[in-house]
């Protein structure tokens, strides 16, 4: 995007707001943060706030054709210019088009001058605003706050410096972002840059058991909407990366049951009244080596053969596995993966983000144009970072997007617990019920054992299809070469 920057009128007060560029977070801002004013980035130490600081400033030269000062009170121009090559941002360029300048605002002593008790910051304040001149910029950034203040020992005295910088900086009707330092309760260290600032974004690291989790939240944004709770980010060698919630717009359902989804497996579809109703989301339940995973595969298969491409959401095993399983059966998943008909999605089997993994299955399903998806298993999703109702809230918010796009899912769940062990009984207790799920889905196919003569059968049943027609009898099942293969109804 080039050219003159976009802008939004806020619902109240009339305010207008500007893009800050960053991928996501415009989103959570409703629009951007608001234009001429100051916001407070806040975080403890490693959070990320230099990051969004630089890529604000970036993302406005660079695509919003917004020119940027960068006022810094910690490292040196030379030390940020060489830290954000990682980024592949080239600030040396930017600085010689005359797009980007630097104010060098390492601690001396003519920065700030003594007037009996009052502190004078009108050297520094001169300095940047020289600086927004020169450049004819329209974004600033202050990195950070608590170099400077940390000789003030006075709270009043710090808020009327805050005071003092953020009035020059608004009538040079610039928009600026002051990172400060949280400690403990407090917004930012001196517990004054949230009184002064127009807007608050908390930064916050979550610890995992193999990663952090981050997140992003806005703590007050002063007479403008956003969107309010805890957002995941990721920082990446493309910057700072933000995961707005998905809402959740159940009205907007596509389920056509005169279109059914079939699984290629003649009896299994006749159990089906015919196949899953094209937007359905079903789930098939059932102890470990029932045959979950290859059924849900013979779903992928049948839909590729149908034309419709297919993502297969991998939580259980490496991809590397599941193609090589997939293969002995008969199905190339590689070559379906390299013709553009089958996309994998993967994520940490431990520290699980709930709104990262959700936005890499929506990038998949846009990227393909998919109409099929299988995830396998859900049951992995409850992890050290996401709990069984956050598990659930994830589910609900996918199923929403897949139904809005007339998506087919197909969700593979562990139930330890469907084993029948007494003669008379199949079903010993129909736990399908996991984190609430009979609400989430339409459908549950149950595979389950049962210890008969020695042996131990496997036996299907559809124990549930909403407002569908479909067999409630239960059928023996084998797994060979080729997949599952449905036999006859069972008989006591």
């Amino acid at each position: 995007m080039k050219g003159k920057i976009k802008t939004s009128t806020a619902r109240k007060g009339g305010l207008e707001k500007i893009l800050t560029g960053i991928t996501g977070f415009d989103e959570v801002l409703d629009g951007g943060v608001p234009k001429g004013r100051v916001m407070l980035v806040t975080g403890t130490t490693g959070t990320g706030k230099t990051v969004f600081l630089n890529e604000f400033l970036y993302r406005g030269i660079t695509q919003l054709n917004e020119n940027g000062v960068y006022v810094t009170f910690e490292e040196t121009p030379k030390d940020i210019i060489k830290n954000v090559r990682s980024f592949g941002w080239k600030y040396i360029s930017l600085i010689r088009k005359r797009k980007l300048a630097f104010v060098d605002a390492s601690p001396a002593e003519e920065m700030v001058l003594k007037t009996g008790p009052q502190y004078d910051l009108s050297p520094l304040v001169k300095r940047i605003e020289y600086a927004i001149g020169k450049v004819k910029a329209k974004r600033v950034v202050v990195d950070s706050i608590d170099a400077i203040f940390s000789r003030f020992s006075n709270k009043d005295v710090v808020r009327a410096a805050l005071y003092q910088i953020s009035a020059k900086l608004k009538k040079s009707g610039v928009t600026v972002l002051i990172s400060a330092e949280k400690t403990g309760e407090e917004l930012s260290r001196y517990g004054v840059g949230e009184f002064v600032a127009d807007g608050v974004i908390e930064l916050e690291l979550i610890k995992g058991q193999q990663q952090f989790i981050r997140k992003v939240f806005i703590k007050k944004l002063r007479g403008m909407g956003y969107r309010s709770g805890i957002v995941e980010f990721e920082i990446s060698e493309d910057g700072f990366k933000v995961f707005p919630k998905i809402p959740v717009q159940r009205l907007l359902a596509k389920t056509d049951f005169q279109i059914r989804k079939t699984f290629g497996i003649e009896k299994l579809d006749e159990l089906l009244g015919g196949g899953i109703p094209q937007g359905h989301i079903a789930m098939i339940s059932g102890n470990t080596g029932t045959g979950k995973t290859v059924l849900a595969m013979q779903f992928i298969v049948q839909g590729i053969k149908e034309g419709e491409n297919t993502i297969f959401i991998v939580l259980e095993e490496p991809i590397d596995q599941v193609k090589k399983t997939a293969l002995e059966h008969g199905w190339d998943f590689e070559q379906y993966e390299k013709q553009g008909k089958l996309a994998f999605v993967a994520t940490s089997l431990i520290d699980i983000s709930n709104d990262k993994l959700l936005y890499q299955i929506l990038n998949a399903v846009n990227r393909i144009g998919a109409k099929r998806v299988v995830i396998d298993s859900i049951s992995n999703l409850v992890s050290a970072t996401m709990n069984e109702e956050q598990a659930r809230q994830f589910l609900i918010q996918i199923s929403s997007v897949f139904k809005e796009k007339g998506i087919t899912c197909i969700m593979n769940c562990l139930s330890g617990a469907n084993f029948g062990a007494v003669k008379g009984q199949l079903l010993s207790n129909l736990i399908t019920n996991e984190m609430r799920l009979s609400s989430i889905t339409d459908g549950i196919i149950m595979l389950l054992y049962v210890e008969r003569g020695q042996s131990v059968k496997k036996m299907l049943n559809v124990l549930k299809l909403r407002g569908s027609a479909h067999s409630r009898e239960i059928f023996r099942y084998e797994i060979g070469k080729g997949g599952v293969k449905i036999g006859e109804k069972y008989e006591e």
